[in-house]
């Protein structure tokens, strides 16, 4: 008896249309394996173990935690009052206000869902010539929670006013946007919901996820078995780009094309892929560009020797960010000038021509040939820091090259500063000072207005630029051992050990001084915001005492380095965020704005 159930069970599912069973697959099980871009992010219900134990996920089980979720739902209250304003003013009937307040209440528990599920996109493109490219989004796993996805998509064609159609496909019900020549639509398919653009009619599209054959899937792609299979560590996000692919199908626009993506360096990459998630309580991540021929094009801007931690400049002990990497800046004005010239031949060829007379023209602006004069005088590093001792936010900024010869880049520069002077109009001097026996150069430009007082000084063999003189002498004084220089604190040091000692950059982080400095003024800005919107009124007890709020939190190291045939950037953070450049002082100045700018 159980091995005859056992037996038809097994039929029936065998048999059951192919539409039926694919409710069941995974995403990757159903998107085309020709797809040349992936990306996926898991929510963070598939990771709550590991992400509780990050620094970021103990931050935010904190007081900061409940602060950030009230100011979120502070502004998501505003914009939804906005829109049925908006709406109300722009003549909108009853009944589609009545349809638009309900996806609006679905659509903000969107990213509360999504944060739980992840999300997936894809893109597949098979020619350009006769364009043949679809982008697919996924948010899997929803089942009977979809009404914030598709409420969210209506609600965004409902506000550009986009005709909307529902339209029965197999046993599909799919919402269409009718686009001459594209595919705009969105439906669920089995448990996951479904978004896409493109060329394809979603005719097709569907019988592609009912077909039987299943090899050619993402499932079975070679790069995303590669990603998924990685046991580096516990990733939360995986992500690859077909570089090879999307090279071939665009080298057949044409030879101008062709050559472009040769200057570029790109013909000599194949691939591109990311990985993101935890390892105790650092948030690790590591991209790996797979170039096995020769360096060109922009993997070209980064080439040279490696350096060490003991290569590093003196910096400010309190140092808040820093990035020292290989950069070639005369190869960059190159590298831009070819790519210009090869942009406008493929659009305008008798224009190219007037590139080389614009570049002529600006050079005879600024008094110099910026090329020879400049740029071919500079090193192959350059390094970018900043802290709170030497300025507030991003006022403390400095940027330094290594040079190869200080004296053809100084005259260089002091001759651009009156060029540009004699250009403009404007009342520019340079003067020069010395401090602590090193000669220093600061721009003063009488213009009602300008606050800055740009200042430059060549000391060995760096070039050291920032607004204003005080951190110049700060370098100055490290350099010459007057003051210490910062050195990496245990827990950095620790960091470092377990990445390449030899590096193309090396970047750090420090997130706390500038939360510090957020939080212990936000208190003065939401009660003088209060005072004079009192109707959007946010309790300032919420929040959070700047100390409480950076106890977990901890300084973030990451790293590049090739190998000749791989170049990988690994890092190690306490909070994952675009910071190698401007620190955390830009996410300071947004967090202010989201508790101010909001009355």
């Amino acid at each position: 008896m159980m091995r005859t159930l056992a037996t038809t069970t097994l039929l029936a599912v065998l048999l059951l249309p192919g539409s039926t069973r694919a409710q069941a697959a995974s995403p990757e099980e159903l998107l085309p394996g020709g797809c040349q871009v992936y990306l996926r992010w898991d929510g963070w219900d598939a990771h709550k173990a590991a992400y509780a134990k990050t620094a970021l996920g103990k931050t935010l089980a904190g007081d900061f935690g409940p602060f950030v979720s009230g100011v979120y739902n502070q502004i998501q209250e505003g914009l939804g009052a906005l829109l049925t304003v908006e709406q109300l003013l722009g003549g909108a009937n009853p009944e589609r206000l009545q349809q638009m307040a309900a996806d609006a209440a679905e659509a903000s528990k969107l990213l509360s869902l999504v944060g739980q599920k992840g999300f997936l996109v894809a893109l597949e493109a098979k020619s350009l010539d006769v364009p043949d490219a679809q982008f697919f989004l996924v948010v899997p796993d929803l089942g009977d929670k979809s009404a914030p996805f598709l409420g969210s998509l209506r609600l965004l064609a409902s506000l550009n006013k986009a005709p909307l159609k529902e339209v029965k496909v197999g046993n599909r019900t799919v919402t269409k946007i009718d686009v001459p020549g594209l595919t705009v639509a969105w439906w669920m398919e089995g448990k996951h919901g479904l978004f896409t653009f493109g060329t394809r009619p979603v005719e097709d599209l569907v019988k592609a996820f009912d077909a039987e054959k299943k090899d050619n899937r993402l499932a079975n792609a070679p790069l995303f078995q590669r990603v998924s299979q990685y046991k580096g560590y516990e990733t939360a996000a995986r992500m690859f780009i077909d570089v090879a692919s999307l090279t071939k199908l665009s080298e057949k626009r044409g030879d101008e094309v062709k050559k472009m993506l040769d200057d570029l360096g790109l013909t000599s990459m194949t691939d591109i892929v990311l990985y993101s998630g935890f390892d105790g309580d650092y948030e690790r991540g590591l991209v790996e560009i797979t170039a096995p021929g020769p360096r060109k094009g922009l993997l070209t801007l980064f080439r040279g020797q490696p350096f060490q931690l003991a290569d590093l400049p003196p910096l400010p002990p309190e140092v808040t960010t820093f990035s020292l990497s290989q950069f070639d800046a005369a190869a960059a004005w190159d590298l831009g000038v070819q790519l210009a010239e090869n942009v406008t031949r493929t659009i305008e060829p008798d224009a190219v021509k007037e590139i080389q007379a614009g570049i002529k023209a600006f050079n005879q602006a600024i008094g110099i040939d910026l090329r020879k004069d400049l740029l071919e005088n500079l090193g192959d590093r350059m390094l970018m820091y900043n802290t709170p001792d030497e300025g507030p936010l991003t006022i403390g900024q400095v940027v330094a090259f290594k040079v190869k010869n200080g004296d053809k880049a100084r005259e260089a520069i002091e001759s651009m500063i009156k060029g540009i002077a004699r250009t403009s109009g404007a009342d520019v001097r340079l003067k020069k000072r010395t401090y602590r026996g090193v000669e220093v150069r600061e721009v003063h430009v009488k213009q009602q207005g300008f606050s800055f007082t740009p200042t430059f000084t060549f000391h060995k063999d760096w070039l050291v630029v920032s607004l204003f003189p005080q951190p110049v002498h700060g370098y100055i004084l490290r350099a010459t051992g007057e003051i210490p220089a910062w050195k990496p604190d245990a827990r950095v040091a620790m960091a470092l050990e377990r990445l390449p000692k030899e590096y193309t950059s090396l970047s750090f982080s420090d997130p706390r001084p500038t939360i510090k400095q957020v939080l212990s003024i936000a208190p003065i800005i939401t009660a003088l915001a209060n005072s004079f919107a009192p109707e959007q009124f946010l309790d300032i007890s919420t929040i959070p005492n700047a100390q409480e709020a950076t106890r977990h939190l901890f300084p973030s190291v990451s790293v590049t380095h090739d190998d000749g045939k791989v170049v990988r950037m690994e890092s190690r953070a306490a909070l994952s965020l675009p910071l190698d450049l401007a620190g955390v002082d830009t996410y300071g100045l947004f967090l202010l704005f989201a508790i101010g700018g909001r009355f």
